[in-house]
């Protein structure tokens, strides 16, 4: 009898079928071989047979890189209503190791085997794209899934436990064994073994041996990388019919790699509390079922919440939604978090992702992908906004219901450039790009070279050296130079940085203590008039008490005239104290009627001080001494009511301290002496003192450990200004004051210096 591996005649080909078909046991391999051999005799009909080595082909060529292997084949987990995926890798640093994938899906019947895995791109996924417990869209679509695994490794055990049953499967590939080039793929046959198993055991392994390269951390981080990002951080929303939802509740889907879960994982990269938290602005757009697209950048950072709706019509894509996150990678707009590491993120994970039925269609957003040619407009300078890929951090959302003309290639690393792509990737663009320019404006920016009658604010030296640090494109395979270069640059900008935040700091309080400053010029204009009004109706108001003080004399019922007598005696104390301020007042703003400088008397100055405010310290209790050396010492030239504000802070200061700190042996003490070109003015009190902590920060603006003083109406409550304008004043004429030592018997000491007379300021 002719062996199946001869050549043989048609009429032998018959012949050796009737003979094969005799036997109580056909070999239906030999009798398939002859078949098709009698078949492709036929001289009037031709067609396309499929050598073994296409196997290899489309493993190596159609799924080129490593992590987009090991994503299909999580995908094809997903699409089988598993909860969880487990990888497991070992030796994997170099080629020859194992990787063994679990998941707990559905598993495979045998003729699932026969009609699906075992055929090249089948159409059972396209025919039933929702799966059948959970309703999932399903994210493989081509039927080539499966050669991801000849892309990862030599052999292959297939061991599948489908759902509903007591049988396993299990097949073995060898793949370069078997398939290799010259072979018809119709000649290669894999064994399935049957197995028994528990009822309500399912799921599929995937034991891949000899791997063909080898895993290093940084491939492994990448892998991660994929994984974390092979299903959008934002939500999706379902779009299938409402009558298809499913009857049980997606529990979601894990995926576990070397024991470590996505989630731990997802917290290790920090994408969402450390990265998309610290976005500048958040943009959104959709495309409506009408084609109208409209545009949304919301930015608390700048005060902007703007929208705009397209003037063009996107009639071919159907419903589409934009999300990202935008940022600008600067000290001052990443408020709590490191801008290296910002940055570093950014150029990890930025990019404007596509997902097309909750899933990722590579390679769009990743660090080399420029599709939406963002990179390439700002190296040219045709943007001046910071608008490259990594300062976007979003996705677009696809599914094949609502948009039927997006279509993945074979390789499924890209989708097919037809119209409709042509329109999303001008639709995506328009939207960042008018996203990024708004916030600009927000920002007083330049937006494109064409502005004109654009006037800029003045850059920091920070953003100057970040600029530089940008155009050398610094990467971790640069030569040592420069990457030296490049963290000396990195150094300046921090100190640079830190500079501009402590400017940034001063120049808020001085803006704060400006509209204090306002605000005490407005209460000093009414005070004017207060002080002017009191002086007119002193006299009246003495002269009223004085009539009112006769009349009660005359009151003949003792008891009514004693009490009339204390009522009175209240009265003219409040009169006298409203006196006592009024006078102080008016006197202080005449001196202010004029702004001529003269020299003033410094002993004069004090005792008219203490003269003015005898009656008010002799009612605190508190005694009162003035000591001048020598007598005829007088200051520069300056304003008299400066010189009266600064004793009257130092003496509201003292009252209110001594009275905190109930002080019963209250003294207050003014002194002056000549020390080298200053004339020094001592101001002390036998109050408990400045704390030695707070001695630098007392003159500071706003600071004050007085706020909840009692107001008597000369002391007043605390504002934290006092001992500032004191310090400003002193400043003004080259001088300076100070906390010093007191003197024996007193607890605290002010020293106020001004430049003496014949001193220029």
């Amino acid at each position: 009898m002719s062996g199946a591996g001869e050549t043989l005649d048609p009429g032998q080909i018959k012949t050796a079928i009737e003979e094969e078909l005799k036997k109580a046991l056909p070999d239906w391999h030999r009798i398939e071989q002859w078949s098709r051999a009698r078949v492709e005799s036929d001289p009037d009909n031709v067609r396309f047979t499929v050598d073994a080595g296409h196997i290899q082909r489309l493993g190596a060529e159609l799924v080129g890189k490593q992590d987009t292997a090991l994503s299909e084949l999580i995908k094809n987990a997903y699409d089988a209503d598993a909860t969880k995926v487990v990888l497991t890798f070992t030796d994997y640093q170099q080629p020859g190791g194992t990787l063994v994938i679990e998941d707990d899906g559905s598993g495979m019947q045998d003729d699932i085997i026969r009609s699906s895995w075992m055929r090249i791109s089948t159409a059972s996924k396209v025919d039933q794209p929702l799966s059948p417990i959970y309703r999932r869209v399903r994210a493989g679509r081509k039927g080539i899934g499966r050669f991801s695994v000849q892309r990862l490794g030599k052999w292959l055990y297939l061991e599948t436990r489908p759902r509903g049953s007591t049988t396993g499967f299990r097949v073995r590939f060898s793949w370069d064994e078997e398939f290799r080039p010259g072979r018809d793929l119709n000649e290669v046959f894999s064994q399935i073994e049957r197995f028994e198993k528990p009822f309500d055991e399912c799921g599929t392994t995937l034991r891949i041996v000899d791997l063909r390269d080898g895993w290093s951390e940084a491939a492994l981080a990448k892998v991660w990388r994929s994984v974390l990002l092979l299903q959008p951080p934002f939500p999706i929303a379902r779009t299938e019919p409402a009558e298809e939802q499913p009857s049980s509740a997606d529990p979601g889907f894990a995926v576990n790699i070397n024991g470590v879960s996505r989630d731990a994982k997802r917290s290790e990269y920090s994408i969402e509390t450390s990265f998309l938290s610290q976005a500048f602005a958040t943009i959104s757009a959709s495309i409506d079922e009408d084609g109208r697209a409209t545009v949304r950048v919301v930015s608390p950072k700048s005060n902007l919440d703007d929208s705009q709706e397209f003037d063009k019509k996107f009639l071919v894509t159907g419903p589409v939604s934009l999300n990202a996150s935008y940022f600008i990678y600067l000290p001052a707009t990443l408020s709590g978090m490191n801008m290296a590491s910002a940055a570093e993120l950014g150029r990890l994970f930025g990019g404007i992702r596509i997902y097309r039925n909750g899933f990722r269609v590579l390679p769009y957003g990743e660090a080399a992908d420029d599709w939406l040619e963002l990179d390439i407009d700002v190296s040219r300078r045709d943007l001046l906004v910071p608008a490259n890929n990594r300062n976007f951090f979003g996705h677009v959302e696809l599914s094949t219901d609502t948009n039927p003309l997006f279509e993945e290639t074979s390789s499924r690393e890209g989708l097919l450039e037809n119209e409709a792509y042509a329109e999303l990737k001008q639709f995506v663009r328009d939207a960042v790009e008018w996203a990024a320019k708004r916030v600009a404006a927000a920002r007083n920016r330049k937006q494109d070279a064409g502005q004109r009658d654009f006037i800029p604010e003045p850059r920091r030296p920070s953003e100057y050296i970040r600029t530089v640090r940008e155009n050398m494109g610094i990467s971790p395979s640069s030569s040592p130079d420069a990457v030296q270069t490049d963290r000396v640059l990195a150094k300046a900008e921090a100190i640079a940085s830190e500079f501009e935040q402590r400017v940034e700091e001063q120049r808020a309080a001085s803006l704060e203590y400006e509209e204090m400053l306002r605000l005490l010029a407005s209460l000093g204009l009414s005070i004017s008039v207060f002080g002017h009004e009191v002086k007119g109706a002193r006299d009246a108001l003495r002269a009223r008490l004085d009539l009112l003080e006769d009349a009660i004399a005359t009151v003949p019922d003792d008891r009514q005239k004693a009490a009339l007598e204390r009522q009175f005696a209240e009265l003219r104390l409040g009169s006298d104290r409203m006196f006592d301020i009024g006078g102080y007042i008016a006197g202080l703003m005449s001196t202010t009627e004029s702004r001529q400088l003269r020299t003033l008397s410094v002993s004069g100055a004090l005792q008219r001080f203490a003269t003015q405010f005898t009656e008010y310290m002799s009612r605190q209790n508190i005694e009162f001494e003035v000591d001048v050396d020598p007598p005829t010492l007088r200051t520069a030239p300056m304003h008299g009511s400066e010189l009266d504000s600064v004793l009257l802070n130092f003496l509201t200061n003292s009252i209110k301290s001594m009275r905190n700190a109930r002080v019963k042996d209250r003294k207050v003490r003014m002194d002056a002496r000549l020390d080298g070109r200053f004339v020094v003015i001592g101001f002390e009190d036998s109050g408990p003192g400045i704390a030695a902590n707070d001695r630098n920060r007392v003159f500071d603006a706003f600071f004050t450990t007085t706020m909840a003083a009692d107001d008597d109406g000369v002391a007043g409550p605390g504002t934290g200004l006092g001992l500032k304008i004191v310090s400003d004043i002193a400043s003004s004429y080259g001088g300076s004051v100070s906390v010093e030592e007191a003197s024996p018997g007193y607890g605290c000491r002010f020293e106020f210096r001004i430049l003496s007379l014949g001193e220029e300021a």
